[in-house]
């Protein structure tokens, strides 16, 4: 059960932080709703970032894509990789690269061409589908039927192959069946209490070699769990981490297309006066609060004081942001002035990376994450005070 957890850990890991190894520094499509696609006809030349209920991508993407949503389906072609969360993934189309992805249900009936890393609930690859490398799963149920062209390994409930498997097959596995059109060129070896199934028919190239679960006594079992605890919690933490970066990074994103005029300004206000920013953002940040529960004392005022409470709050989110903004404009050395988006996204991915870094070093986490507000409240407040004065 260590193991399992473990291994579940680790490889939700890798597909988290996929998400920022592939992530662009200076271009991307961001596209959100209730349905979200990309039609067929329609070529995408940037990476494209998809949230909604339903997610639908029938055109070419010649970048990669990181999807989250309820219903994810590419029936068209992706030069590209595919990250995936959500409730069911299907590929039906063609990926050039690799597929990984954390959902309930993920079917296979398109060709990919390097590996796949998935956590699933179930896993189910068609004859006509085709994985031009690995596959690598944690799940309840895999059903194999079209050819894998390299190994699969995993920790599986129950495994079915029938089709070529061209490397070798190394699997933890609850119940393993060999249908009679597998074929697996290299060697067979599964961990489990049951000895598999393997009907007339099925061919296993290399040696089998079956081996049963290690048993351990209670010291044994004992003295594992406290690194497997820890592990555990090291590969969560990272993986929260990861999670609030691209979440951050998302808002970051959005926060740019909507108000990209107005950042330039903001920018040079905390540039021009940093002490002027830092002292309104404490102003606001203190007695915004105090304002509320004043308005809010009086039962007429209640209404516009949960509209404050609800503008404080987003400020007091997007500040960190704005924050970032500027500071990676500042170690990318980019001029004042207009700047693009892609030169504003670089800029927010970089100054994100560094406040984050900052946010878990102990002992000075706390001050930076607040000095970031602070700066980031009296940016707001300064330029618009500015505006507002002219």
């Amino acid at each position: 059960m260590l193991k399992k957890i473990v291994r579940f850990s680790a490889i939700l890991a890798v597909i988290m932080t996929s998400i920022l190894i592939i992530s662009p520094a200076y271009a991307a499509d961001t596209r959100s709703g209730e349905s979200v696609s990309v039609p067929a006809g329609e070529t995408v030349n940037d990476d494209l970032y998809l949230t909604g209920a339903e997610i639908t991508v029938d055109g070419i993407v010649n970048g990669n894509i990181i999807a989250a949503g309820n219903k994810i389906t590419v029936n068209g072609e992706v030069n590209g990789s595919i990250i995936a969360v959500g409730q069911t993934v299907a590929i039906n189309g063609r990926v050039r690269n690799s597929v990984r992805a954390a959902c309930s249900t993920m079917t296979i009936e398109g060709t990919i061409g390097h590996d796949i890393v998935a956590v699933a609930g179930f896993v189910s690859t068609t004859s006509g589908s085709t994985i031009g490398r690995d596959l690598l799963v944690y799940s309840g149920v895999v059903n194999i039927k079209g050819p894998v062209l390299r190994n699969i390994r995993g920790n599986i409930g129950r495994l079915t192959i029938n089709n070529r498997v061209g490397g070798y097959v190394d699997v933890e596995v609850g119940n393993l069946k060999l249908e009679r059109s597998a074929d697996i060129a290299g060697h067979l070896t599964y961990v489990s209490e049951n000895k598999a199934v393997i009907e007339a028919g099925a061919h296993v190239n290399g040696e089998i070699a079956h081996k049963p679960p290690e048993k351990k006594d209670l010291w044994q079992i004992i003295g594992g769990i406290i690194p497997a605890l820890l592990g555990f919690m090291a590969v969560m933490a990272v993986v929260c981490l990861v999670l609030q970066y691209s979440m951050a990074l998302l808002t970051g994103i959005i926060m740019i297309l909507l108000i990209r005029k107005y950042i330039p300004g903001l920018v040079d206000t905390l540039k021009n006066k940093p002490w002027h920013c830092l002292g309104w953002g404490a102003i606001k940040f203190f007695l915004v609060p105090a304002a509320v529960i004043i308005v809010c004392a009086t039962v007429v005022g209640i209404p516009l004081g949960l509209i404050a409470l609800a503008l404080y709050l987003i400020a007091v989110y997007l500040s960190p942001l704005l924050v970032a903004i500027f500071l990676g404009k500042w170690m990318l050395k980019q001029p004042s002035g207009v700047d693009s988006t892609g030169r504003l996204i670089g800029a927010l991915a970089l100054g994100l990376l560094v406040i984050q870094f900052l946010d878990v070093v102990p002992g000075i986490g706390f001050f930076t994450g607040l000095a970031s507000i602070l700066f980031g409240l009296g940016m707001m407040v300064g330029y618009f005070k500015d505006k507002l004065g002219k």
